[in-house]
């Protein structure tokens, strides 16, 4: 590895913060943009979300129902995670068209704006866990005095965490994400055509669900999974990501969780386990970073200081406080 190659991306980190560097023309085609690759993603999710939506509507079971909301808020989530990249630049390689395929396809229909996020998430990035990271506006992680917030402050007991998230997922907190979205909440940045053709798209999806008759299916198959499952998993995600992380100095920074099969299914599509990896290296994108993590496990200095957890269910254990 080499200290003093890097391919610089705008929401790096300080070189110093990161342990060690991967020469310039390994991360250059790390980096690389494949653009059929994304477009592939956000294809798969929206077609997994229609087949969801048939199969409860045919079986009309309540059961099948039940399990369509939990697959379609995962793949909400995934739409998300998707989004990220967007806001990181990292969706399409022209810049104009990454926002307007991610805001088109992926965030506004997540009552969000690539835009909005890039706000709040570039300054988490450059400020990470320290005064101005924007986690601490955008998911009120800490108190007015700069430390945790009672709800994140971990360890707690293994009933503190369930609540916690349970508490996120009962409705109330999605129903909030939606108004603030649908009142502009996630505005910052974007031009004012950008906010008028947000505007239209809007009005547009209203038309069509009133033309359709279909209210009742977008309520029970978009509304109910965004607000119960898919916010439960967002949170879920963010305690793996940065709470109580086990190690020492700047690797304290975050933890990976590499999920399961069905752990990536549900609860961390798409990558975005890899968060180490993602913080140090920013400009790779969601399909890679798999690559990227299995070079970094390679340096002795990452395999060995790194927390690299196995499963959400091994990350959720270290944020638990034993008896």
């Amino acid at each position: 590895m080499s200290a003093d190659l890097t391919f610089p991306h705008p929401h790096d980190l300080e070189a110093a913060r990161i342990p060690a560097r991967l020469d310039a023309a390994e991360l250059r085609d790390l980096s690389r943009i494949e653009p059929w690759r994304a477009i592939r993603a956000i294809a798969a999710e929206w077609i997994g979300i229609a087949a969801a939506i048939a199969a409860a509507s045919w079986a009309a079971h309540p059961l099948v129902t039940l399990l369509a909301v939990l697959f379609i808020g995962a793949r909400q989530h995934a739409l998300l995670v998707i989004a990220h990249d967007a806001a990181h630049f990292r969706l399409l390689p022209d810049r104009a068209w990454n926002d307007r395929v991610g805001n088109l396809f992926l965030s506004w229909p997540m009552f969000v704006s690539v835009q909005g996020f890039r706000h709040f998430h570039s300054a988490h990035h450059r400020f990470l866990n320290a005064e101005g990271d924007g986690n601490r506006l955008l998911w009120h992680t800490h108190d007015a005095a700069g430390g945790l917030a009672p709800e994140w402050r971990y360890p707690k007991t293994a009933a503190g965490l369930i609540g916690t998230i349970l508490w996120r997922g009962a409705i109330w907190t999605g129903v909030w994400w939606m108004i603030r979205g649908i009142i502009g909440g996630f505005s910052y940045g974007m031009t004012a055509m950008e906010r008028a053709a947000r505007l239209v798209a809007m009005l547009i999806a209203v038309a069509a669900l009133t033309g359709a008759g279909a209210w009742e299916g977008f309520l029970v198959f978009w509304v109910l999974p965004y607000c119960t499952w898919q916010v439960a998993i967002q949170y879920t995600r963010l305690i793996c990501e940065h709470s109580n992380v086990q190690a020492a100095g700047l690797w304290a920074d975050t933890r990976t969780t590499i999920p399961t099969p069905l752990e990536a299914w549900f609860v961390l599509p798409r990558g975005i386990g890899y968060h180490i990896e993602h913080h140090w290296y920013p400009s790779v994108p969601f399909y890679r970073l798999p690559d990227l993590h299995a070079r970094l496990m390679r340096d002795p200095e990452f395999a060995a200081n790194a927390n690299v957890s196995g499963s959400v269910q091994r990350s959720l254990a270290q944020v638990i406080r034993r008896p």
